[in-house]
C-alpha cells in the first residue's frame, strides 16, 4: 500500500448512516451521535474505507486539560473555540 493513495475526507452527508454502523459494529463505545461541532472524516484507500475520526468541540470543563494548557477561569470560555476534542474514532 503506497501512503500517498490514501484520502482523507469529510464524512458526506450520505456516508453518515455507513459511519455510524461502522462505528457501532467495531468500536467500544458504539456509535455516538452528533451533538454540538462535530466533523467526521473518513480515510479511503482505493475507495476502501481504512479508518474513521471524529472532532467536536470541547467539554466547557477538564481541570486535567486546562491545568496542563495552564488556563486560568478567566482565558478559558475566551479560548475553548481553539480545542478539538478526538471523540471515540
Amino acid at each position: 500500500m503506497n501512503l500517498h493513495e490514501i484520502i482523507l475526507q469529510p464524512a458526506a452527508a450520505a456516508e453518515e448512516a455507513r459511519f455510524q454502523s461502522v462505528m457501532q459494529a467495531h468500536h467500544y463505545l458504539g456509535a455516538l451521535p452528533k451533538i454540538g461541532h462535530t466533523l467526521w472524516y473518513v480515510a479511503t484507500w482505493r475507495g476502501q474505507w481504512l479508518a474513521l475520526l471524529s472532532f467536536s468541540a470541547p467539554a466547557l470543563k477538564c481541570a486535567a486539560r486546562d491545568g496542563w494548557i495552564g488556563w486560568n477561569f478567566r482565558h478559558q470560555y475566551d479560548r475553548l473555540h481553539l480545542i478539538a476534542n478526538n471523540r471515540a474514532s
